[in-house]
């Protein structure tokens, strides 16, 4: 199956200033557990050959989306909205997407694991995926 990690890092600038970002990454595994490895030893692979992950602190795990079959009409697969400086934003994968063989995990607890689910503007922090 295919899987596609949507991360957040906070990095310290080259001026030591404090700047945040994203990345996407996907594998193609035997479940989740496999991706969620495999997405670990990208990121520490990474960090050893490219000098901007060398300042990142730490990286989070957004959520996870499988797919059991490529869809044959294009879906929207994330969307974030931001108000102000970082961490003050909104982000929702697969909005309004509803098909059978398409999954998101979110793996923390913050994260809205469905559009059923309310949202809130209480900020929860989330917990690294990998510290450095």
């Amino acid at each position: 199956m295919l899987y596609i990690g949507h991360f957040s890092f906070d990095e310290i600038g080259t001026e030591r200033e404090i700047r945040h970002g994203y990345f996407t990454s996907a594998v193609d595994a035997d479940n989740i557990e496999h991706a969620v490895n495999e997405f670990k030893e990208l990121i520490f692979s990474i960090r050893k050959m490219d000098d901007t992950f060398q300042r990142i602190s730490a990286v989070y795990l957004e959520d996870i989306i499988e797919f059991q079959h490529v869809p044959q009409k294009a879906i929207m697969t994330r969307i974030q909205s931001s108000a102000g400086e970082f961490p003050k934003s909104i982000t929702h994968s697969l909005p309004g997407v509803a098909s059978p063989g398409i999954n998101t995990y979110g793996l923390e607890a913050d994260i809205r694991a469905s559009e059923s689910q309310p949202t809130t503007d209480e900020f929860k922090e989330s917990k690294p995926f990998i510290k450095f």
